[in-house]
């Protein structure tokens, strides 16, 4: 027989422990028939999520983000954000308020 051994945080060990209890089974017993439903199946939970198109697009537009807003916070292009601490007009309009009564 394999075995399997997987290393996370003891406050998720424990909340999976509390889930998996509710259903009257143990860890390792749930993590056993997890692996067992793959295997017989031949797919897993995330099949498709990774290395779909749509999961690769979003990816991609995930990286683009997260270059753009590097090149930001270094300076090399201008920084497009607004002011955090205030709400925009029409955000405003929208609620019915005027920045005066939100302490703008």
């Amino acid at each position: 027989m394999a075995l399997i051994q997987v290393n996370v945080p003891d406050d998720v060990k424990a909340r999976a422990d509390a889930a998996f209890a509710r259903n009257g089974i143990t860890t390792p017993a749930a993590m056993k028939m997890m692996v067992t439903q793959v295997a017989n199946e031949n797919r897993t939970p995330f099949d498709g999520v990774f290395s779909s198109p749509s999961a690769r697009e979003l990816g991609e537009d995930v990286r683009r983000d997260m270059l753009l807003a590097e090149a930001q916070e270094y300076g090399l292009i201008a920084d497009d954000a607004t002011d955090a601490r205030t709400i925009p007009d029409d955000v405003l309009g929208e609620l019915g308020l005027t920045a005066q009564e939100v302490g703008q």
